[in-house]
C-alpha cells in the first residue's frame, strides 16, 4: 500500500503521553498525576454543564447541526466586535489551521514561522505538501521582522504563521511588525492568538483593514473548554468565504456547540477565571525567580517558560514526573536547549510544583 510522498520521512506531531499511562510507568495512582504541560485551564465549566444538561432536550442529538454554526458566530461576533460573516467556527484552533493549508498552500510551497514556536505549524504545512522555513527569533524572543519579510517575500511563500502570545516563550508579536508585514507582502498572515485573553492583546481589529490578515482563536484556553474542542477564525468576509470552501460541513458536534455559546454569553465568568490564572501565573513567577540557577521569562500567557543555568533540564524533568508533575520538555528545541514549560493550574497544584523545584534547586 502506497501513502503520500509527503509522508516519507515526516516527523509527526509529539502528542502528549496519556496520565494513564505516565501513571502505570512511575507506580502511581492516576488521581497523582498533575498536568502542567498542556497549557489548558484547571478550572472545570460545571454552572455551563448544569445550564447544557438542562438543555439537552433542546439540542437535537438526533440531527446535523447548523451547517454555518450561526448562532454561535453570533454570539463571537458580540464579543470580538466583528460581523458575523467575518467568523467561521472550526473543530479547535487545529481544523482552522488544516483549512488554511487547504485554503493557501500547494504542494513545495512554504510557510514562514518565527521559531522556536508552536510545533503543529510544521506538521500541518508538510502534510500538505509543502514545507516550513524557520526564522530565528531575537535574543529577547522578539520576532526577527527583517527575516520574516524576506522569506514572505520568497516566490514559493504562501503563509507566516505568528503566535502571540507565542507557544512556548509567552510574548507577543509587536503590532506594528505585524502591519510591516501585512502592507509589504501579500501572502497570508495568520495570527494564532489562542493566548490571546491571558495578555488583554488582539490584532482582531485589522481585519477590517487587511484581507491578508487572519486570526485564530480557539476556547481551549481562557475558555476552559478544551475538551470541547471548538475554536474559531476572523478574517474579512471575502477571505472567510475563501475559507468557507474547503470548510467540512459538520465537523462539530451539537453538544460541543451550545457548550461555547453558553461560555461566550457567560463573559463575566470568563474574565473572572483569566484574572485568577494571571495572578497565580505571576505569584509563581516571583517564586521562582528567588530560585538558584532558574531564570524565568516574563509571560502573557497561562504558562512559563524556565531556563535552567546548570542543571541539566532532563534530569530536572525525570525528578518531577517522579512525583507525578508533567511538565513540557522543550529541551531538545533549537533556541530552548535549558528550557523547560508548565502552565498554571489551580494554587495548590502549583505549590507541588513550586516547593519541589526548590528542593531541586537546594539539593543541586
Amino acid at each position: 500500500m502506497r501513502s503520500r510522498k509527503a509522508l516519507e520521512g515526516f516527523e509527526p506531531y509529539e502528542w502528549e503521553t496519556p496520565s494513564a499511562d505516565i501513571a502505570a510507568r512511575l507506580g502511581l495512582a492516576v488521581e497523582q498525576i498533575i498536568r502542567f504541560d498542556t497549557n489548558t485551564s484547571p478550572d472545570v465549566p460545571i454552572r455551563w454543564l448544569r445550564d447544557l444538561s438542562s438543555k439537552l432536550d433542546e439540542i437535537g442529538i438526533n440531527d446535523y447541526p447548523d451547517t454555518s454554526y450561526l448562532s454561535l458566530r453570533k454570539a463571537l461576533s458580540k464579543y470580538v466586535n466583528i460581523p458575523v460573516d467575518w467568523i467561521t467556527v472550526t473543530d479547535g484552533a487545529d481544523e482552522g489551521l488544516d483549512l488554511l493549508v487547504k485554503t493557501f498552500m500547494d504542494v513545495s510551497s512554504k510557510a514562514v514561522v518565527s521559531a522556536p514556536t508552536y510545533s503543529y505549524y510544521r506538521t500541518i504545512a508538510q502534510t500538505a505538501g509543502g514545507d516550513i522555513v524557520s526564522v530565528p527569533r531575537l535574543k529577547d524572543f522578539s520576532d526577527d521582522i527583517e527575516g520574516l519579510l524576506k522569506a514572505a517575500k520568497r516566490e514559493d511563500t504562501r503563509i507566516v504563521f505568528l503566535c502571540s502570545p507565542n507557544n512556548p516563550t509567552g510574548n507577543s508579536s509587536k503590532r506594528e511588525d505585524v502591519i510591516q508585514l501585512l502592507e509589504e507582502t501579500d501572502v497570508a498572515i495568520v495570527v494564532d492568538e489562542a493566548y490571546s485573553e491571558f495578555s488583554g492583546k488582539t490584532l482582531v481589529d485589522l481585519t477590517n483593514r487587511y484581507d491578508n490578515l487572519i486570526i485564530l482563536r480557539t476556547f481551549s484556553k481562557a475558555f476552559a473548554l478544551a475538551g470541547a474542542r471548538v475554536g474559531y477564525t476572523v478574517a474579512s468576509k471575502p477571505t472567510i468565504d475563501l475559507i468557507n470552501k474547503v470548510r467540512p460541513p459538520n465537523s462539530l458536534s451539537v453538544v460541543s456547540l451550545a457548550l461555547a455559546e453558553l461560555a461566550a454569553n457567560d463573559l463575566e465568568t470568563v474574565k473572572r477565571n483569566i484574572k485568577a490564572a494571571v495572578q497565580e501565573r505571576d505569584r509563581c513567577r516571583k517564586f521562582i525567580e528567588q530560585l538558584k540557577g532558574i531564570h524565568v521569562y516574563p509571560s502573557e500567557t497561562n504558562f512559563l517558560l524556565l531556563s535552567f543555568e546548570k542543571l541539566d533540564p532532563d534530569k530536572v524533568h525525570k525528578e518531577l514526573m517522579k512525583k507525578g508533575l508533567i511538565v513540557r520538555n522543550v529541551s531538545k528545541t533549537k533556541g530552548l536547549e535549558k528550557c523547560l514549560r508548565f502552565s498554571v493550574r489551580l494554587p495548590e497544584q502549583d505549590d507541588l510544583l513550586l516547593t519541589a523545584l526548590s528542593e531541586i534547586t537546594k539539593n543541586s
